[in-house]
């Protein structure tokens, strides 16, 4: 296995970790925001992580299909599947722990 192969496929374990992570935050700012009556925060922060969950579908289901497709993968396709699924999907994680963050910072403590 080549250097490139060995961070690909670190790169492909940390995209479920990190969605999971800032997936528990905004479950997490969510139940804050139910204790503190917060209803429409909650009903948004429940979407946003609903939202977070239907973009980890979509973007498993392209690396799946990458991962079964005949052609031959390269240095060149990897690079492409990474920045075309995997950028976007860590700058939407990115904005969502900030926003769960600022939400949270309007709650009581």
């Amino acid at each position: 296995m080549s250097i490139h192969q060995a961070l690909f496929w670190l790169f492909v374990v940390s995209i479920p970790v990190i969605g999971l992570v800032v997936a528990v935050r905004l479950l997490w700012a969510t139940c804050r925001a139910v204790r503190a009556s917060r209803v429409k925060l909650a009903a948004l922060l429940f979407l946003a992580a609903a939202g977070l969950v239907g973009l980890f579908a979509v973007v498993a289901g392209v690396w799946f299909g990458y991962a079964v497709a005949h052609t031959k993968k390269d240095f060149g396709s990897d690079l492409v599947v990474m920045l075309l699924t995997g950028l976007p999907f860590y700058g939407a994680c990115y904005a969502l722990w900030r926003m769960a963050r600022r939400f949270e910072s309007d709650l009581p403590a």
